[in-house]
C-alpha cells in the first residue's frame, strides 16, 4: 500500500512531539515557550536554503564584484585624459620709464616722448604751458603698464601598455598691452598654437610587464575570488549535509532511548510486582529503577545533540536572525549514500584537477610572477626619448591665426633623451628582495596545498574503510544482542538468571542500536567529505556554476530523488503483562510507503543586486537500480530498527524467532 506524500509528512509531524519527550506530549515549546513550532526540512530543501541564504558565500560572491571593480580601475589608467582650461587675466604692472636695458623700454621710451611732444604743442597752441620733463635718464618715471589676456587651451593626454606617454594640446589666446598716457588705438593680437608630445621610456617602465602589472594582478585576483566563492559553496553544500545526517542520526538515536526507557519501564512493572509475589528482593527493583534514570539522561543528551547540530544548521541555511524565529527544522529522510570504489589514484588525479584550494594557490603564485617582473624592470635606470612638434600663428583674429599655423610656415619642434637614476638604487633592489620573499612563500604555499590534498583523500578514505567496517561490526553486535535480550527473558522467566542480567543485556542491546545509527551517519559523512575532498561535490550534488560570471540571478534546480523508507519493526523488550510468561513479543505491523513524487519545475532564488555569477543545481536523475535504504525520521507508531546500509534485496533473511 502506497502512503501519499502529504499524509506521510503529517504522521511525521504527529510524531514529532513524541520524539522531543521521554515520557509526556513535550513539543518545541519545551524549548522556546510559547509561539514556537517545528518545521520539516528535507535534505535538497536545506541545500537550496544554505545556497540563496549562507552568509559566507554571500561574503565570498560581493567579492567578485570589488574585485571587477579592482580590475576596472587598474584598466582605467590607460584611459585618456581630456581637459579644456579657460582664463582671463588683467595685469597692472608699474615699470621704470628711465629703465632703458631693453629694447622694449627703448621703443616705449621714443613712443612717450612723442606724445609728450604732441601734448606741447597743443598746449602752445592754446597758449598753456608745456609740460616739464626731466632729462636726466636718473631716478624712477614711472609708467603702469596695462594687460588684458583672454587665453584657452585643450590637452588630451594618455598612456599605452608600452609606457608611451602621448599629448595633444591646442592653444588659442587674445592679447592687449597698453600703458598710461597711451593715446594709440591699440587693437589685440591672437595667438593660436598646436603642439603634440611624446615620451617613451626605453629602459624602466617600458614594456607590457611594467605597463601592464596591475591589470594583470587584478585579473588574477578576480579569478582568485571566483575560485574562492565557489570553494565556499562547495565548503556549505557538504556542512549542510553533514550536519543534516548528523540530525537524523540524532532523531533516530531519540527513538532509540525512547524504547530502552519504555523497556526499561516495563522491566520495573514487572520487577516490583515479583517483589510483592516475593520472587524478587528491592536490590532488584533499584537496579531496574537506576536502569530507567540512566537511560533518561541519556535521552537528555541526544536531544542536546539534535538541538545543537540543528542549531548548525541554522547558521549555514538562514541569512539573518530574528528574535521571533523559534523553528525547529526536523529532519525527513535523506538517501544512504553509495559508497565509491577505493582507487586512490584516481582520487589524487581527480582532487588535482577540481580542488580550488589548488588553483587559487596556483593563481596567487602567478600574481607574484607578475611582480616579479615589475620588480626587476624597476632595476633599470630611467632613460626617456622626448620629441615635441607644433606650429604657430599670430594675426588680428583667431581665423587669420589659425589659417598661419596651419599653413606651417611656423613650425617648432624637440627631440632629446631624459636620463635618470637613483645613487646605489636601493628601493628598487629592496622591492625585488621582497617580491622574491613573496614569490618562495607562494611556491611553498602551492606545496602545503598538495600535501593537503593527499593528505585530506587519504584521511576520508582511511574514514571510509573505519567506518564501513563500523557499520558491519555494529550490525551483527546489534543482532546478536538482539537474539541475546530474546534468550535472557526466556532464562528470567525459567529463574535461571537475575534482574540485574537483564538489565546489562538490554543496555548493551540498545547501545549498540546507537552506534549502529552512528556508524551509518558517520559513513555518510565520511562520503560527502570524500566528494569535498576530490573537488566534486558540487558535481555530486548537481551544482554547476555559468563559465562567465553575470548579473543574472542565482537559480536552482531541483528534481527530488526518489526515497525509500524502510521496514520498521517494534522495540525488543520484555513481554507484554497480558502474554503469558515465557512468550516472545509481538512485533507491531510493518508500514509500506512509497517514494515522494517528483518535483517538477525549477525555483528560482534571487542572490541580491551584488549578483555577479550564476549556478544551476539539479539532482543527479534516478536509475532504475533500487537505492539503498536511508535513515527516516522516526513515525507515529512504529519503531524502527536500525538499518543496513545495504538495499532491500540484498541484506540477509531475518532470524527465526
Amino acid at each position: 500500500m502506497l502512503i501519499p506524500r502529504r499524509l506521510a509528512l503529517a504522521c511525521l509531524l504527529v510524531s514529532l512531539s513524541s520524539a522531543w519527550a521521554g515520557d509526556g506530549p513535550a513539543t518545541t515549546q519545551d524549548f522556546f515557550g510559547e509561539g514556537s513550532s517545528s518545521q520539516t526540512l528535507a535534505l535538497q530543501e536545506a541545500i537550496e536554503m544554505a545556497l540563496k541564504n549562507n552568509l559566507d558565500a554571500k561574503f565570498e560572491r560581493v567579492g567578485i564584484s570589488v574585485e571587477e571593480a579592482r580590475r576596472r580601475s587598474a584598466a582605467g589608467v590607460f584611459d585618456p585624459v581630456f581637459a579644456i582650461n579657460t582664463s582671463h587675466e588683467s595685469v597692472r604692472r608699474p615699470e621704470n620709464a628711465n629703465d632703458l636695458r631693453t629694447s622694449d623700454a627703448l621703443r616705449q621710451e621714443e613712443a612717450i616722448r612723442s606724445q609728450q611732444d604732441f601734448v606741447d604743442a597743443v598746449n602752445l597752441a592754446n597758449g598753456r604751458p608745456p609740460i616739464s620733463r626731466e632729462q636726466s635718464t636718473a631716478g624712477i618715471d614711472g609708467v603702469v603698464f596695462n594687460q588684458e589676456n583672454d587665453r584657452s587651451s585643450s590637452t588630451l593626454q594618455g598612456r599605452t601598455p608600452l609606457g608611451t606617454r602621448y599629448g595633444f594640446s591646442l592653444e588659442a589666446n587674445r592679447l592687449r598691452n597698453t600703458f598710461s598716457g597711451d593715446t594709440r588705438q591699440v587693437l589685440p593680437e591672437y595667438f593660436t598654437s598646436a603642439t603634440v608630445t611624446v615620451i617613451q621610456p626605453l629602459l624602466k617602465n617600458f614594456g607590457p610587464a611594467a605597463n601592464l602589472a596591475e591589470l594583470r594582478i587584478a585579473r588574477l585576483n578576480k579569478k582568485t575570488q571566483i575560485l574562492t566563492w565557489k570553494q565556499r559553496v562547495a565548503t556549505s553544500v557538504q556542512a549542510v549535509m553533514g550536519t543534516y545526517y548528523d540530525m537524523l542520526y540524532a532523531l533516530r538515536d531519540i527513538e532509540v532511548k525512547q524504547d530502552a526507557i519504555a523497556a526499561g519501564e516495563k522491566l520495573l512493572a514487572q520487577n516490583r510486582r515479583r517483589l510483592e509475589l516475593g520472587f524478587m528482593s528491592p536490590i532488584d527493583v533499584r537496579q531496574a529503577e537506576v536502569a530507567v534514570s540512566t537511560d533518561r539522561e541519556s535521552l537528555v543528551m541526544s536531544k542536546g545533540f539534535l538541538l545543537e547540530r540543528q542549531f548548525a544548521l541554522k547558521r549555514l541555511i538562514l541569512d539573518e536572525f530574528r528574535t521571533e524565529d523559534t523553528r525547529i527544522f526536523i529532519p525527513t529522510t535523506a538517501p544512504q549514500l553509495p559508497v565509491p570504489k577505493i582507487d586512490r589514484p584516481d582520487f589524487l588525479r581527480v582532487a588535482f584537477g577540481k580542488r580550488y584550494d589548488y588553483q587559487i594557490a596556483r593563481h596567487e603564485a602567478d600574481v607574484q610572477d607578475v611582480r616579479l617582473r615589475f620588480a626587476r624592470n624597476q632595476l633599470w635606470p630611467q632613460v626617456d626619448l622626448v620629441g615635441t612638434y607644433g606650429v604657430n600663428g599670430l594675426n588680428n583674429s583667431f581665423g587669420s591665426s589659425a589659417q598661419d599655423a596651419i599653413s606651417g610656415h611656423t613650425p617648432e619642434w624637440s627631440a632629446g633623451l631624459n636620463f635618470q637614476i637613483p645613487l646605489g638604487n636601493v628601493q628598487p633592489r629592496a622591492q625585488l628582495n621582497l617580491v622574491k620573499g613573496l614569490k618562495q612563500q607562494a611556491v611553498l604555499r602551492i606545496k602545503q596545498t598538495e600535501l593537503n590534498l593527499g593528505v585530506d583523500v587519504d584521511t576520508v578514505i582511511s574514514r571510509i574503510l573505519t567506518n564501513q567496517q563500523r557499520v558491519d561490526t555494529a550490525r551483527a553486535t546489534r543482532e546478536l544482542n538482539d537474539e541475546a535480550v530474546r534468550i535472557a527473558y526466556k532464562r528470567l522467566e525459567e529463574g535461571q538468571i537475575s534482574s540485574f542480567d537483564i538489565i546489562e543485556t538490554q543496555r548493551k542491546l540498545y547501545e549498540a542500536k546507537s552506534r549502529e545509527l552512528a556508524a551509518l551517519a558517520e559513513l555518510n559523512k565520511s562520503v560527502t567529505q570524500l566528494w569535498l575532498a576530490t573537488g566534486t561535490i558540487l558535481d555530486r550534488t548537481g551544482i554547476y556554476f555559468d563559465d562567465e560570471p553575470a548579473s543574472a540571478p542565482f537559480v536552482t534546480r531541483t528534481v527530488a530523488p526518489a526515497m525509500v523508507k524502510p521496514p520498521s519493526t517494534a522495540p525488543v523488550g520484555p513481554p507484554d503483562s497480558t502474554s503469558p510468561p515465557g512468550t516472545a513479543p509481538t512485533p507491531a505491523p510493518r508500514r509500506s510507503s512509497s517514494p515522494p513524487a517528483p518535483r517538477p519545475g525549477a525555483a528560482a532564488v534571487p542572490a541580491g543586486p551584488n549578483s555577479s555569477a550564476r549556478a544551476i543545481r539539479r539532482f543527479p536523475p534516478t536509475t532504475s537500480e533500487p537505492l539503498a535504504p536511508v535513515l527516516t525520521a522516526p513515525s507515529r507508531g512504529t519503531r524502527p530498527r536500525p538499518l543496513s546500509p545495504e538495499p532491500p534485496s540484498r541484506q540477509a533473511p531475518a532470524r527465526a524467532r
